[in-house]
Parts: C-alpha cells; sequence; structure tokens
C-alpha cells in the first residue's frame, strides 16, 4: 500500500510540474494530441468550391495571355500583307541601266508609300554593288543568308532609330548583269496601328470575361448549393425524429455518394437499440430481483425491532429499516421505469405465469399488511 501511495504522489507531482511548465511557458507549442483534438476538417462546401474556383482563377490569366498572343498574330495579318504590296511595287520601280540599278518612283508610288497618318513608313532600295538606291541609309540590313530569292518577300522585326519597325524585304535579280549581287528592296513601318489593334481585339475578348467570371462563380455556388442540398434534407429528417426513434433511414432515397454513409448509420442505430433493450432488460430483471430480499430485510428488522434490545441495537434496527424502505421504493421506481419504456417502444407482451406474481406481490406487501394487522397469504393451486 506504501509503494502504491508513493507512485500516485510521484505521478500527481508530473502532472504538477507539466501544469506549471505549461503555465510558465504559454506560447509553447501544443502536444500532438492536443493539435490533433483542435483540428477540425473543413467544410465540405468551401473545399468543393476551393477545387473549382482555383483552376478557374488560375487559367484565367493564362487565357488572357494566350488571347494577347492571338490577338497580336491576327493584327499582323492585314498588315503584312499590305506591307508585303509595298515591298512588291517597290520593287517594281527598279530597272536596271548600264548594269546599275535605278529607282523611278513617280508620285503616285510615293504618295502611297507615305500615305499613312499613324505609322511611320520607310523604305530601302540597295543597288548591285550595295549602294544605296533609294529611301532611308541607316536602315538595319538583314543577314546574307537570310537574303530571300528574287520575287519572295520575307518579314522581320527589328529597330530602327529606337522604334520597333516591322520589316518586308526581297531581292530583285537582273539577268542582263551577270555577276552583279541582287537588289535589296525593304519596305518598313512602326506598329503603331498594329498594337491599337491589337488593343482592340483584346478589350473586345476581355470585357465580356470581366462578366462571365462573376456570373461562372455566381453559378458554381448556385450548382453547389443545389448539390448538396440532399445533405442539408438527411438533415432535417434526422433533427425531426423523435429521440426514441431508432428505426433505420431509408438509404434508397440517399444520393449513391453518401448511401454507404447512411447504410453505416443504420448499422449504429440498430446495434444502439440493441444496448439500449438489453440496459432496459437488465434495469428490469435487476429491479425485480432485488424486490425480494429488500422486503424480507426489512421484515426481519421490523420483526427484531419487536424484541426486547438495547437502545444502540433498537436504532441500528431502525436504520435498517428505513433504509431498506428506501431502497425498495427506488427499486419499484426503477421497475416502473423499465415497464414505461417497454410500452414506449411498442414491445411484444409475452405470457407470464401468473402464480409467481401473485407470490411476489404477497412477499413485497406482507410487511405493510402485518403493520396495519391484515392477514396477508397466498396458495397456490
Amino acid at each position: 500500500m506504501s509503494a502504491r501511495a508513493d507512485r500516485a504522489t510521484a505521478h500527481a507531482a508530473d502532472l504538477d510540474e507539466a501544469r506549471d511548465e505549461r503555465y510558465a511557458n504559454p506560447f509553447a507549442p501544443p502536444d500532438e494530441t492536443e493539435a490533433a483534438a483542435e483540428a477540425r476538417p473543413r467544410s465540405l462546401f468551401g473545399e468543393i468550391l476551393d477545387w473549382m474556383l482555383a483552376p478557374l482563377l488560375l487559367l484565367w490569366p493564362m487565357s488572357l495571355a494566350v488571347t494577347y498572343l492571338v490577338a497580336k498574330s491576327i493584327a499582323n495579318g492585314p498588315f503584312d500583307r499590305a506591307l508585303e504590296t509595298d515591298a512588291y511595287v517597290l520593287a517594281r520601280q527598279i530597272h536596271p541601266i548600264n548594269g546599275v540599278a535605278e529607282l523611278s518612283l513617280p508620285d503616285s508610288t510615293r504618295d502611297f508609300l507615305r500615305a499613312d497618318n499613324v505609322d511611320s513608313v520607310f523604305y530601302q532600295v540597295l543597288g548591285t554593288r550595295g549602294e544605296l538606291v533609294g529611301g532611308e541609309r541607316d536602315m538595319p540590313l538583314p543577314h546574307e543568308e537570310d537574303r530571300p530569292p528574287p520575287g519572295l518577300v520575307e518579314f522581320r522585326d527589328d529597330v530602327l532609330r529606337g522604334n520597333d519597325i516591322r520589316v518586308a524585304y526581297t531581292t530583285v535579280e537582273f539577268p542582263q548583269t551577270p555577276g552583279a549581287q541582287p537588289v535589296l528592296v525593304q519596305v518598313a513601318e512602326t506598329l503603331d496601328k498594329r498594337s491599337q489593334l491589337a488593343n482592340d481585339i483584346i478589350k473586345g475578348v476581355i470585357l465580356p470575361q470581366f462578366v462571365i467570371l462573376p456570373l461562372a462563380i455566381l453559378l458554381v455556388w448556385f450548382g453547389l448549393s443545389r448539390g448538396l442540398a440532399p445533405l442539408h434534407a438527411l438533415q432535417a429528417h434526422i433533427r425531426a425524429r423523435r429521440p426514441d426513434d431508432l428505426s433505420p433511414l431509408d438509404a434508397r432515397r440517399a444520393p449513391p455518394e453518401i448511401e454507404p454513409l447512411v447504410t453505416s448509420f443504420n448499422d449504429l442505430l440498430t446495434r444502439l437499440a440493441q444496448n439500449m433493450e438489453l440496459q432496459k432488460r437488465f434495469i428490469a430483471d435487476a429491479a425485480h430481483q432485488m424486490k425480494t430480499p429488500l422486503a424480507g430485510l426489512r421484515t426481519q428488522a421490523e420483526l427484531a425491532l419487536r424484541q426486547d434490545a438495547s437502545a444502540e441495537v433498537h436504532r441500528s434496527l431502525e436504520q435498517i429499516a428505513t433504509s431498506s424502505e428506501q431502497a425498495a421504493r427506488l427499486v419499484t421506481q426503477l421497475l416502473a421505469l423499465a415497464r414505461a419504456e417497454n410500452r414506449m417502444s411498442g414491445q411484444i407482451f409475452t405470457p407470464v405465469e401468473v402464480g409467481e406474481v401473485a407470490r411476489s406481490a404477497v412477499r413485497d406487501w406482507v410487511q405493510a399488511a402485518l403493520a396495519k394487522q391484515m392477514d396477508l397469504g397466498y396458495e397456490a393451486p
């Protein structure tokens, strides 16, 4: 006993020390057990909403970037074709004179090349010896290996005087002058019109998305609410049940995703009903079995009170009689409770032996009959 007391005292001291350390350092990290107890799973609605909206919000900027690239490609198409036409027109104005390229631009062609109020247009013609035949002297040149064959127009992006330009270039060959290099023809323009058209396309695509995205979020919210409506209906049905109603739920009316949950819940209700039934039977049997010994104890105590005894023995017998009477009253209440619960649960009555019931009743009431000087007895048939 002393060793057990020492262990208990040591365990209590350890608990006090741990509690003191916890209060001394309130910012210490909690134990794993406390963290697990405090952790709660997230809402199913919020979890599904996050997994649906997160990809949507991630794909939205990606769609904007793709839209911008597509808009630039669309904007470059018609302007590149116009620039290609300018390069062909300029190439037709080159003629060989004594083996030297000459550029003769009529006024209409010059106006055509410069008829632009937004972008700046530049051109350059380099002769068979690389000399400047006409146009801008400081236009950047393509690499020698990138020069296209005669009659084919190619495009590139370059920089002129700090401005981004789009260049269309081709070559013109003089068969009458063997050994001479082809004439290089370049026509370029700035990118203001292209950027303006690309921005207009992007605005036409992006602005509706600012309306569509909130609408999509609302539709997702509404769809999730409607999808989770069966769960709320099942919750309301369970809340509306009586406390003593342990009948199983109809799993066929539940969605297939939560049907296993309803089935498991029904199994739990079945086990709970069985446990409650066993508890009721135990209370009823225990109350019935305790009535007879308590009645006998009270009878024996009252009979002993009639005998001559000392005052201490007399008080002890009175205490025994009073305690047995209170215990008998409690057993009677437990038995009445068990019978009431059985009636509420709708159990089927079973045949009983009336002689046993009568004999038990006589044993229960014999003391009360003797106190009133009544002759109470039972004779079995």
